[in-house]
């Protein structure tokens, strides 16, 4: 297991859908999107293992589900308010995959501690009750002004407030790419971080449970005028005390995106995974899960190229894909059996998958990967039926 080389991961965990048509609704799918629209499909939940370096280490574990078309009401049931039974809402997959994972790496790689990272999706008392309880390494982006402990006779006070009260341990400076109603600028970020003790309770009970954690706080100092701070505000059971220990846990959820982008790969592109014909929900399980593993490679073949680029090629790739490889590419100084480095090797992929560099100007990306790597499937498989085929004496 790739992750067994280093004392943690990070494991970005996320929440998706497949939207896959189901006309005649004979697929067992259930309802995607707004249920007016009548769009089939299936949930997802996936975790993957991201490496300290930020490259892509592997699927981690998924859960997939469908949706009721119909949701029946009881009496009483008000917008807002929901009294539904854990094991009956989807909040309870985040547990399960977490389950999944930490039972994975115990078996695989005893010696790596999986650090779970979270969006504010994953902000729900059930996840950071479960992961204090499990002694889980856990971080997770606050979307609620939580209420934190207090005593019968003193005041409320809440999250986000106590974080803004303390006093920056610590600066560093972030570029920000431009976007949506956003400038590119270069920010000054404050790092906050404070020790918490949630008062964590469920809409079914009045039973309350103080949680502590810590609350790690980064924020743009002086955004320019009309523009809003870069913030995150981030809960995690991993302890952070000193600013070493706070700009670890940021790291971390940094790597959050790279679900984002395999969540990309995996649906369009490279794999399109919703493009499935198969007629049965089992069926559209497994290849969708053989799909997720086919996109992860491909992700991870971009990132070793533009992290490690002069790392060799066997880091990756079979000898029988690189000599697939420099056979398929006529005008290259390789011969068969070299090992080119996995820049090199990406690069000659990408230009036989169509790569000019000209459309984007930037390194190859997943789909013309995508393409280099079909194109010489077949003659990579006869290299390697080659190679295991004893020779006459």
């Amino acid at each position: 297991m790739r992750s067994a080389e280093f004392s943690y991961v990070f494991v970005p965990v996320d929440g998706s859908s497949l939207n896959i048509a189901d006309w005649q609704r004979t697929k067992g799918l259930g309802v995607v999107g707004s249920r007016r629209v009548g769009a089939t499909g299936l949930q997802v939940m996936t975790a993957i293992g991201v490496g300290p370096d930020g490259v892509a280490l592997g699927v981690a574990g998924q859960a997939f589900w469908a949706r009721k078309h119909k949701v029946k009401r009881k009496a009483g049931y008000r917008r807002g308010k929901d009294h539904r039974k854990l094991e009956d809402k989807e909040s309870r997959y985040w547990g399960e995959v977490m389950r999944a994972v930490e039972a994975n790496y115990l078996k695989l790689a005893p010696a790596t501690r999986p650090w779970f990272q979270f969006d504010r999706g994953g902000d729900a008392w059930m996840v950071i009750l479960e992961a204090v309880e499990h002694d889980q390494l856990v971080t997770v982006r606050a979307s609620k002004n939580r209420r934190l402990w207090t005593k019968k006779d003193e005041e409320r006070r809440y999250l986000w407030p106590e974080v803004e009260r303390s006093r920056p341990i610590a600066h560093t400076m972030l570029d920000v790419p431009a976007g949506p109603k956003r400038r590119a600028r270069r920010a000054k970020m404050e790092i906050r971080a404070v020790s918490v003790t949630l008062d964590l309770h469920n809409s079914r009970g009045k039973r309350r449970r103080p949680v502590q954690v810590w609350a790690v706080q980064t924020k743009e100092a002086h955004p320019p005028a009309g523009q809003k701070p870069i913030e995150w505000l981030l809960l995690t059971t991993h302890p952070v005390a000193s600013a070493h220990d706070a700009a670890t846990v940021i790291e971390g959820y940094s790597k959050r995106w790279v679900i984002e982008e395999f969540h990309r790969v995996w649906k369009s592109g490279s794999c399109n995974v919703e493009d499935t014909q198969l007629r049965a929900c089992d069926h559209i399980v497994r290849w969708a899960t053989i799909l997720a593993s086919v996109a992860m490679r491909i992700l991870r073949l971009k990132n070793l190229a533009r992290t490690t680029p002069d790392e060799p090629a066997t880091v990756e790739l079979s000898q029988a894909e690189i000599d697939a490889v420099i056979v398929a590419t006529k005008k290259t100084a390789f011969r068969r059996g070299d090992v080119p480095s996995i820049g090199e090797a990406v690069l000659m992929l990408a230009n036989l998958g169509g790569y000019t560099g000209k459309s984007s100007g930037g390194p190859p990306g997943p789909t013309v990967i995508t393409r280099g790597m079909e194109s010489i499937r077949l003659l990579a498989l006869y290299f390697a039926s080659n190679e295991s085929r004893p020779r006459k004496k």
